[in-house]
């Protein structure tokens, strides 16, 4: 029934996965794999021409956490299982459901074909409508420590908005893209889960403003648009009590973009000491004898200084002043 259903899935492009618990062991004794895993490596990874194979400690037997250990951008997972669990299922007619299983529908032995037919519908009824937006903000939840707050939610959907304004396939693999955050707070998570920019990477640079709102550079065809949340939200959500942030939260995954943000054009700038890659410039400061690179120095009037030690004599100039 399996075999059926994932390529009954499949040909829908939908990515599917598949967990199955076994009391057998899962290498031959004796051979090298089983040698290598009885020493006690934390992981292993099997590469064969057809599949790649990763190995992982067993933990516990929860789905929630087998489901835990697959790819997050999966859109179904089937477990295969001869217990109930707290998922919707697919129950064989020889079996009756347990109390507060629900059963989207059932299967004979020897009629998987028509079964599967029936049943896909109930399936796609389960998946999320915009599942672009779904792999985002699981994609957003993993980096944020998985779980979602209303924060998060907004800078994923911020980032999507801005990459469709743009015409940009995020997240973003050429380094076509730099983002300038006016938050660091939790939707930067949410930004950078979308367009893959970092920090690290030089494409993600944070101006904290305290706003949440983001310019979004295309360094190929030199434009910009900036995106920030509109700042009447939470009043319009209109949330109140102990289950506010859930409101929030789930107003912020439905309402349509134009009820969250405000897009708008700006002008596109950004200089050579800005862009990804090597550093263009280095100097070393003059009062601390450190290395500044891109730029990000002072020339004073003792030569090339950095900020921190400019700033610093400033003060002692300004105190010696008053």
């Amino acid at each position: 029934m399996c075999q059926r259903l994932i390529g009954a899935l499949s040909a829908e492009n939908l990515r599917v996965g598949w967990i199955k618990r076994t009391h057998h062991t899962v290498d031959t004794p004796g051979k090298a794999s089983d040698r290598i895993w009885s020493a006690g490596p934390a992981a292993t990874a099997l590469r064969a021409s057809e599949r790649l194979q990763v190995t992982l400690p067993p933990g516990t037997a929860a789905p929630v956490d087998l489901i835990a250990s697959l790819p997050s951008d999966l859109d179904i997972i089937l477990v295969e299982t001869h217990e109930p669990v707290d998922h919707p299922v697919l129950l064989s007619n020889l079996l009756h459901a347990a109390d507060g299983e629900v059963v989207l529908g059932g299967w004979d032995l020897f009629d998987e074909d028509s079964a599967v037919a029936a049943i896909l519908p109930s399936i796609r009824d389960l998946l999320p409508a915009d599942r672009t937006l779904d792999h985002a903000l699981r994609a957003a939840i993993k980096l944020h420590g998985g779980h979602a707050c209303a924060g998060t939610i907004l800078g994923t959907r911020l980032a999507i908005t801005a990459a469709a304004a743009l015409g940009i396939v995020v997240p973003d693999t050429e380094k076509r893209l730099v983002v300038v955050s006016e938050t660091e707070r939790c939707a930067v998570d949410g930004i950078q889960a979308v367009t893959g920019c970092r920090p690290g990477k030089r494409t993600l640079r944070i101006l904290d403003y305290g706003k949440l709102a983001a310019t979004f550079l295309d360094d190929r065809a030199c434009r910009a648009v900036r995106v920030a949340a509109r700042g009447d939200l939470r009043e319009r959500v209109g949330a109140s009590g102990p289950d506010r942030y859930e409101v929030q939260r789930e107003a912020y995954i439905q309402w349509p973009a134009e009820e969250l943000f405000i897009v708008r054009e700006v002008p596109y700038s950004l200089s050579e000491f800005d862009r990804p890659g090597s550093p263009k410039a280095r100097v070393i400061c003059v009062a601390c004898r450190e290395e500044v690179s891109d730029g990000r120095h002072v020339d004073s009037e003792s030569g090339p200084t950095c900020r921190p030690c400019w700033a610093a004599a400033f003060m002692e100039t300004k105190g010696a002043r008053q």
